[in-house]
C-alpha cells in the first residue's frame, strides 16, 4: 500500500479532522481519545461511519498506522480537535498533531503538543496569528516555503487559488513533522472502527432509524 503525505486533503473532500500519535498504537490513541479500552473494533467505510452519526454527540474514529504516526479520522464530535484532549493524548512524551478542515467555520486548524503541552497551532491561510508555548515552531519553514512574508505577513491567493494555498501549508507540516496517510484507504476502504462518544447502533450503520 502506497503511503502518501497529507497535502492531498486540501484537494479532497475533507470534511472530518485527523488527529495523529506518535509514541502510542492506534489502539491506544483511540483509547486517549475517549473509546472504552479492550472494544472490540468492528470495521467502517468512511460512508459507513458517517451513516452512525444519527445523533449529535455521536463520535466515531477509523484508525490506523501510517508510518511512524498512528492516526484516527474523526467524525461527528472530534475529540482531538480540542486542545485539552490533543494535550491528554501527548502525555508521557507522545507527539500528538490534529488537522481539522473546519468545514462551516474555516479555516482548517493546525495543532501541536508534546508531552502535556500544547506548542503549537494556527490557522492554515491565517498562519501570521499562532498560539501555543512555541508558537514560532514552524516560523522558519514557513518563510523558507513562501508562506511567511519579508514583511512579516502570511501569503494572501485568490479564491481559485484557496485549495492550493492550504495544500502549501499542509505541505509545511506534512515535510516538519514527517506526516503521512493513505489516500486510497482513508477515502474507500474499511477500517478498524471506534467510538469516542455517544452510543451508535454498530450492528446496522445503513439501516433506517
Amino acid at each position: 500500500m502506497a503511503i502518501e503525505g497529507v497535502r492531498w486533503l486540501a484537494e479532497s473532500e475533507w470534511y472530518y479532522s485527523v488527529t495523529f500519535a506518535r509514541g502510542i498504537t492506534p489502539e491506544e490513541l483511540a483509547v486517549r481519545l475517549g473509546a472504552n479500552p479492550g472494544a472490540a473494533r468492528a470495521t467502517a467505510t468512511a460512508q459507513e461511519a458517517v451513516a452512525l452519526l444519527r445523533d449529535p454527540d455521536v463520535g466515531v474514529a477509523r484508525i490506523g498506522q501510517a508510518g511512524e504516526w498512528a492516526f484516527a479520522a474523526e467524525y461527528g464530535e472530534s475529540r482531538g480537535t480540542r486542545h485539552d484532549i490533543l494535550t491528554g493524548i501527548s502525555r508521557d512524551g507522545v507527539q500528538a498533531v490534529n488537522l481539522d478542515p473546519q468545514a462551516f467555520h474555516p479555516p482548517p486548524l493546525f495543532a501541536y503538543a508534546v508531552g502535556g503541552e500544547l506548542l503549537c497551532s494556527f490557522g492554515l491561510g491565517e498562519e501570521r496569528r499562532r498560539w501555543g508555548t512555541q508558537p514560532d515552531l514552524l516560523q522558519d519553514d514557513l518563510t523558507a516555503a513562501g508562506i511567511i512574508l519579508p514583511t512579516g505577513d502570511h501569503l494572501g491567493v485568490s479564491a481559485e487559488r484557496h485549495s492550493l494555498r492550504i495544500a502549501m501549508s499542509l505541505g509545511v507540516i506534512e515535510r516538519h513533522f514527517g506526516l503521512t496517510l493513505p489516500r486510497a484507504l482513508l477515502e474507500y476502504d474499511p477500517l478498524p472502527l471506534a467510538v469516542v462518544s455517544g452510543s451508535p447502533a454498530l450492528d446496522s450503520p445503513d439501516s433506517d432509524p
